[in-house]
């Protein structure tokens, strides 16, 4: 599963001490939250043979053009999509990709912050991260992606990863983020797997529908539609971070019509 890391009993003991490491609420506050975003960026995964992610947009204000889907013909999964680079085993990069206008395939995201509500939830942050595909398997242009939920353990000055809440083809998944299955806290060990409760996430899209999991899912529908999302094949094949190209949900248009899914831009965060 991946690559396998023999890891000294002083580094897991300093990982242990680093576990969700908190954000100063600054963080959240100044520059949009750029830096609180960047502190919890997730890592995400996509099967071979997908339709991968693209750019939303160019970076000079124009907006990508969806194609039509495949209606569930694993032939044509990966048509009008950007080409895979070649598989080189887990964690195979996705970047640099041929069309595309940036050398890693944006995350959008935004910050805000959210007031306690009658269900009894804490006021927390949120950051929203989300990527665009040019298609699912049944519909034209694809948003999917999470909303991390930050709350405050000492009165607001300082905030910790409290849970995600992961796009499941229209439903909105909530989990602790101690039960993310696979985390990690940075350069030294992303390609390590089974390790809970650091400061990054990694999430796996389904390989049909594109929906968010925290878990793979390999058991069947390699080569055919799920019948649930949960069981949209999933692994770690090829792998971005998104913190290597985090891009304002601002330089979106809110008026750009993305078909039946919708764009960050237009997404009550503290609603999700």
């Amino acid at each position: 599963m991946g690559f396998t890391k023999i890891v000294p009993l002083l580094l897991l003991a300093a990982k242990a001490a680093l576990a969700n490491t908190p954000i100063a609420v600054s963080d959240f506050t100044q520059n949009g939250g750029l830096a609180a975003a960047m502190a919890a960026a997730p890592m995400w995964y996509m099967a071979s043979g997908t339709c991968m992610p693209s750019a939303a947009e160019d970076g000079e204000g124009n907006q990508t053009n969806g194609v039509d889907a495949d209606n569930c013909n694993i032939n044509a999964l990966a048509n009008g999509c950007p080409t895979q680079p070649t598989w080189q085993g887990a964690n195979t990069f996705y970047g640099n990709v041929s069309g595309e206008p940036f050398f890693t395939i944006p995350t959008y995201w935004a910050s805000t912050f959210c007031n306690g509500d009658s269900s009894g939830s804490d006021a927390s942050y949120r950051i929203i991260y989300y990527v665009y595909f040019k298609k699912d398997t049944g519909h034209k242009s694809d948003w999917e992606g999470i909303v991390v939920r930050f709350t405050s353990p000492d009165g607001g000055n300082t905030y910790t990863r409290e849970s995600v809440i992961m796009e499941q083809d229209g439903n909105h998944v909530h989990i602790s983020w101690s039960d993310v299955n696979d985390t990690f806290q940075g350069d030294d060990d992303w390609q390590a797997f089974a390790q809970k409760n650091l400061d990054h996430g990694k999430f796996y899209f389904g390989k049909f529908h594109h929906s968010v999991h925290q878990d793979w899912y390999t058991a069947a529908f390699k080569n055919t539609c799920p019948p649930l999302s949960a069981d949209d094949y999933r692994n770690s094949d090829y792998q971005f971070w998104a913190a290597n190209n985090l891009r304002p949900v601002s330089v979106l248009n809110p008026n750009w019509v993305w078909g039946k899914a919708d764009s960050p831009a237009n997404i009550d965060i503290c609603s999700y």
